[in-house]
C-alpha cells in the first residue's frame, strides 16, 4: 500500500500548493471545490460489483491489465486505473467541467473504487496530476449517506453527500481531502446469513489539469509514480 501521510506533511503540501490552480470561476476560488447535480447519467457508469478485489491498471489498446491483489490506498476495495468502458465518459464530463470552470483543461487519468463496509479514505493531498479532479458518485446499495469530506479554502470542514450521477469538483492538490470509515459492517453480517449482496459503494476520480496552467507537464499522466 501507499505510504500514509503525516498531518505535517498534508499541511505542507497544501500550503506550498494554495492558489496554483487559478480558474475563472469564482465560486471554485474562493470555496476550492464545487457541488454539481446531474453531472453524468450514472447508468453510463453503472457495473455491477465484480469478485476479484485490489487494483486493477489497464493498458494499451486491447483492455489488458495487471493486478495487484491489495489497492494501494484503501486496503480490501476493489480499484481500477483507466477501466476501458469509461473512457468516452471521461472525455464528457471533461467538456462539461471546462464550461464551469472557464479554462481549458488537459486529461491526465480517471481512477474508480468499490468500498466495502469500515473502509476509509485517509486524509491527504493529491499529485499533481490531479489538479482539477471530481468525484462521481456512480451507485450504492447502502441506505446510510456517506459523505465526502475536506477542508475548504477558508480552513473550514465540509462533509458534502452526492447522490449518483452528481459530482464533487475539487482542487485535489490544494484541499486535504478524506473519507471516515464506510458505515453498514454490522449490517453486512446479517446480509451474509441471508444470502444477500454485500454493502457497497461505487464511485469514479476523474483527474484533469488545467492546459496552460503550472502542471500542463502532467497531461496524459506524465507525472504517473
Amino acid at each position: 500500500m501507499a505510504e500514509q501521510m503525516t498531518q505535517e506533511q498534508i499541511d505542507w503540501q497544501v500550503k506550498v500548493n494554495r492558489g496554483t490552480a487559478k480558474t475563472k470561476n469564482q465560486i471554485f476560488e474562493k470555496q476550492g471545490y464545487l457541488v454539481i447535480r446531474d453531472l453524468i447519467d450514472p447508468q453510463e457508469l453503472f457495473c455491477e460489483v465484480p469478485n476479484i478485489r485490489g487494483q486493477l491498471n489497464y493498458y494499451g489498446k486491447l483492455e489488458k491489465f495487471s493486478h495487484t491483489p491489495v489497492e494501494q490506498q484503501v486496503e480490501g476495495s476493489l480499484a481500477r486505473y483507466y477501466y476501458p468502458p469509461y473512457k468516452e465518459s471521461y472525455f464528457k464530463v471533461k467538456k462539461r467541467l471546462e464550461n464551469i470552470v472557464g479554462n481549458a483543461l488537459a486529461t491526465t487519468y480517471y481512477y474508480d473504487r468499490y468500498y466495502f463496509p469500515s473502509m476509509e479514505l485517509k486524509k491527504h493531498a493529491d499529485r499533481d496530476a490531479c489538479e482539477i479532479s471530481v468525484s462521481i458518485h456512480i451507485g450504492t446499495n447502502l441506505k446510510d449517506k456517506w459523505g465526502f469530506k475536506l477542508i475548504d479554502v477558508e480552513g473550514n470542514e465540509k462533509e458534502l453527500f452526492l447522490n449518483p450521477g452528481d459530482g464533487l469538483l475539487y482542487k485535489g492538490c490544494e484541499l486535504c481531502h478524506w473519507r471516515d470509515p464506510m458505515p453498514g459492517k454490522r449490517r453486512n453480517k446479517i446480509r451474509k446469513l441471508l444470502g444477500m449482496k454485500e454493502l457497497y459503494y461505487h464511485q469514479i476520480f476523474m483527474h484533469y489539469i488545467l492546459r496552460d496552467g503550472l502542471r500542463a507537464h502532467c497531461a496524459n499522466d506524465m507525472s504517473r509514480n
